[in-house]
């Protein structure tokens, strides 16, 4: 009897020890599993934390490329000036050699300037122009300029009225419009012009030469010397006729046929005093109307 109590007590304490030992390895298992899910969770959140950051890295890296490009863009596009002399005209074109002894070839088709005066071979200017980026400049292709400054033209050396040269568009009785060799084309009025044509008149395609009073918007030419006639005589010299309105032993003063008056200083053995007020003359000068400082040296009826 006392061994079959024994036999049942190791027997329920068998099966206890069993139990717990069951019990434990489940909450082992489940302890594992909770810290597993807790492991891959923190992971993911790391995971997600460095993706953002790395985004943010990327679009600062962006950014700031971004930004570096558009500054070595401006710094490669800016305003520049270059001052030199025109060797060479073509239409809109100019061939300019520069104080740094460089050619440039500009376009001014579309520049600004202030000036009433056409650009010519021979002129001292000031160039304004967009400076691109070197590796993308074509030699052969013209830079365009933004504005242009004329300093000084040989138009006015001499300290003459100035002059254009082109070639005759239109042509009637009162007016001339030429095409100049910039491409720009000009109207004048000749009501007071000496004209210089050899007595074949003013044909349209020929070349002329126009000298002028004020600015080229003014329109009023003072002289027209056609290129077929350059070797004539009257091609020496410049002329004005209009009405005698006053005379003095020192000066002159005429009304030309579009009603201007215009007085001239007497040159050196010049005299206007044995003409009538009312009678037409020719005066011959030398100098500059729109300066005024032309002087006659000839006074003659017309």
């Amino acid at each position: 009897m006392k061994r079959t109590c024994l036999i049942l007590a190791a027997a329920c304490l068998l099966l206890g020890s069993t139990a717990c030992s069951s019990k434990t390895t489940e909450t082992t298992a489940a302890e594992t599993t909770v810290q597993a899910e807790e492991s891959s969770g923190q992971e993911e959140e790391e995971s997600t934390a460095q993706d953002k950051e790395g985004e943010k890295e990327e679009k600062e890296t962006k950014e700031t490329s971004e930004e570096t490009t558009q500054e070595e863009t401006t710094a490669k596009i800016e305003k520049e000036a270059v001052t030199g002399r025109v060797t060479k005209v073509e239409k809109n074109i100019i061939t300019l050699k520069g104080q740094d002894e460089l050619e440039y070839r500009f376009d001014i088709k579309d520049a600004d300037t202030e000036s009433d005066l056409e650009i010519g071979e021979g002129d001292e200017i000031q160039v304004v122009f967009m400076n691109e980026d070197e590796e993308d400049t074509d030699d052969a292709k013209a830079i365009k300029a933004e504005s242009y400054l004329i300093i000084t033209s040989m138009a006015m050396v001499g300290d003459m009225d100035p002059v254009v040269f082109g070639v005759v568009q239109k042509a009637d009785a009162k007016t001339i419009t030429i095409e100049a060799g910039s491409g720009k084309t000009y109207r004048f009025s000749t009501a007071i012009a000496q004209i210089v044509d050899g007595g074949e008149g003013i044909q349209v395609g020929e070349n002329a030469e126009i000298t002028y009073m004020g600015g080229l918007s003014d329109g009023k030419a003072l002289r027209v010397v056609m290129e077929k006639a350059s070797g004539d005589a009257e091609a020496t010299y410049y002329s004005m006729r209009g009405t005698l309105v006053q005379a003095s032993d020192t000066s002159v003063t005429i009304s030309t046929a579009d009603g201007t008056p215009l007085t001239f200083p007497l040159g050196e053995n010049v005299f206007a005093t044995d003409y009538e007020v009312g009678e037409a003359l020719e005066i011959s000068y030398e100098g500059s109307l729109t300066n005024k400082n032309a002087i006659a040296i000839a006074v003659d009826y017309e």
